[in-house]
C-alpha cells in the first residue's frame, strides 16, 4: 500500500532528473543591518510572494523586507532598540491568518511577540522579561490545541522553556529543563513519530545533543544524543535518509563539526560526520537543493566567511558545493523560492558586513510555471514555505514518503504528497 501511494504520487509529480552543477547569483537585500544575525522567511504581506524577516543585534533592530513580486525588497522596521536580540521566527501565533513575529533578547532576558493587525502595523506583546541569555525561539502548536505556542532556550538558566497559547494570545510559561547547560537551540518536531511535539536540544557548555520525549501531555523526558559536541550550537530535524523516521543534524561551535544523527526508527541514534573543517559553523538547514529526491544541507560558517550546500548522493555521502566564500560572519542560513521560479534559493545575513543576502539558483524549477499561491487543481510538484499557500488546506490529507499519514500542525522540512477526496494531487517540497 505505501509503494503504491509513493509510486502514484511520483507518477502525478513529474520528478525531474538530477541537476548539473547548480550556480548562484548573490543579491544584496540590505547592507545596513548592524550586526544582522537571525533572519527568517514567510509571505509576511500575503502579497504570494516570500519576504525576508531579520534581527540585527548591534542596533537592536527587529525588521522585514517586503518582496514586490519581482524581488524588489522594501525595509520596514517593526522595532528598534531591543536591545541584544539574537533570534526571530515568524507564524500565525493568532490564528487570524497573517503572520506574526517573536524574537529573543540574550542581553535582556526578554522574548517578545509583535501581533500582525492584517495590514502588517505589529503591536508587541511581552512573553517573558526573565529568561537570562535567551536565545533560540520558535512557534509551535506544542500541545495540540490547534493554536501556537512559543519554545525558547536560555543559555544564561540551562532552561528550555513553552509559553502556553490559551487560543487569545495569553501564555503561561512552563519548562521542559532547568538543567541542560548553556542550552542554545531547542527545536521543536515530532522526533519520535507519535503525534506529538518533542524537543531537540544543543547545549553549548555540556557539549550535547539531546532530544526532550513529549509523553503527550506534555511531560518531557531528556534523552541524551551526544555528549561530546564541542560547543553544541544549533540542531535541526529532517527526515535525511528518507525512511520515514526523524534525524537531527547540528554544529559544533569548537569542534568545526557539521554532524547528523540516524534515527532507527526506536530513536537510538548514530552519529555521521558531515564535516570536521568548517571553521565555526552556525545555522544548517536541511533541503532537497538539486530536486533528485533526498536531503542536501545547507550551511553557514562564521569564521570560514562561506555559506555553502553539502549534496547527498542519496546514501547520505555528502560533498560540499561553495555557495559563496566571502560572507564574512555568515550565521544564519535559510532555503525557500524567493523569485518564484520553483527552485530553492538561498537567505543569509553576514554579521561582520551587515548585510542581508539572497542568493539565487539558476537550477530548473521542478514546477512548470507559477509561483506563491498554489491552486487546488495543479499537478506537479511545489516548494511551500507554509501550508497555509495551499487552498481548503483543512480538508488535505498529508502523507509523508513512507506513505504515513502526517499532522499538518507539526511538519518538519521534508517531501510530503497531498491527498484530497482520494486523489493525490500534489508531491510538496516543505521547506519552512
Amino acid at each position: 500500500m505505501k509503494t503504491s501511494i509513493i509510486l502514484y504520487a511520483l507518477l502525478l509529480a513529474g520528478i525531474s532528473s538530477a541537476y548539473a552543477q547548480i550556480g548562484w547569483t548573490e543579491h544584496l537585500i540590505d547592507g545596513t543591518f548592524l550586526g544582522a544575525i537571525s533572519i527568517d522567511v514567510s509571505d509576511l504581506d500575503g502579497g504570494s510572494d516570500i519576504d525576508v524577516i531579520g534581527a540585527a543585534y548591534n542596533s537592536g533592530e527587529v525588521a522585514w523586507w517586503e518582496n514586490d513580486g519581482n524581488e524588489n525588497f522594501t525595509k520596514h522596521t517593526i522595532v528598534t532598540g531591543f536591545s541584544g536580540v539574537i533570534f526571530v521566527a515568524a507564524g500565525d501565533i493568532d490564528g487570524d491568518m497573517d503572520i506574526d513575529v517573536v524574537a529573543a533578547s540574550n542581553t535582556s532576558d526578554r522574548i517578545v511577540l509583535w501581533v500582525n493587525g492584517g495590514d502588517q502595523t505589529f503591536t508587541p506583546d511581552t512573553i517573558t522579561t526573565a529568561f537570562q541569555g535567551a536565545h533560540s525561539v520558535y512557534m509551535i502548536d506544542l500541545d495540540s490545541d490547534d493554536d501556537m505556542d512559543i519554545v525558547g532556550a536560555a543559555y544564561g538558566i540551562d532552561a528550555i522553556h513553552w509559553w502556553s497559547n490559551d487560543g487569545n494570545a495569553n501564555f503561561t510559561e512552563r519548562s521542559v529543563t532547568d538543567a541542560f547547560d548553556g542550552a542554545w537551540t531547542a527545536y521543536p518536531a515530532d522526533i519520535d513519530s507519535d503525534g506529538d511535539i518533542d524537543i531537540a536540544g544543543a547545549a553549548r557548555d555540556a557539549d550535547e545533543v539531546s532530544w526532550f520525549e513529549n509523553d503527550g501531555s506534555e511531560n518531557f523526558t531528556a534523552h541524551v544524543i551526544d555528549s561530546d559536541f564541542d560547543g553544541a550550537h544549533i540542531v535541526i530535524t529532517s527526515d535525511l535518509e528518507g525512511d520515514g523516521d526523524i534525524d537531527l543534524i547540528a554544529t559544533a561551535r569548537h569542534a568545526n563539526d557539521i554532524a547528523w544523527y540516524e534515527n532507527d526508527g526506536e530513536e537510538n541514534f548514530t552519529k555521521h560526520t558531515v564535516t570536521d573543517n568548517y571553521a565555526w559553523p552556525t545555522f544548517v538547514y536541511p533541503c532537497d537543493i538539486d530536486d533528485d529526491s533526498d536531503m542536501d544541507i545547507v550551511s553557514a560558517g562564521y569564521s570560514a566567511n562561506d555559506v555553502s550546500w553539502w549534496e547527498n548522493d542519496g546514501s547520505q555521502n555528502f560533498t560540499k558545493r561553495t555557495i559563496s566564500s566571502s560572507c564574512i560572519g555568515a550565521i544564519p542560513v535559510t532555503a525557500t523560492d524567493i523569485d518564484g521560479d520553483s527552485d530553492l534559493d538561498v537567505v543569509t545575513a553576514a554579521y561582520d558586513l551587515n548585510d542581508v543576502i539572497w542568493y539565487e539558483s539558476n537550477a530548473t524549477g521542478i514546477e512548470q510555471g507559477g509561483t506563491g499561491h498554489i491552486r487546488g487543481d495543479i499537478m506537479g510538484a511545489s516548494i511551500l514555505t507554509s501550508m497555509q499557500q495551499l487552498d481548503h488546506r483543512g480538508s488535505y490529507a498529508v502523507f509523508d514518503i513512507s506513505g504515513r499519514k502526517a499532522n499538518q500542525n507539526a511538519l518538519c522540512p521534508g517531501t510530503y504528497f497531498i491527498q484530497i477526496d482520494g486523489h493525490f494531487i500534489h508531491k510538496v517540497v516543505l521547506v519552512r
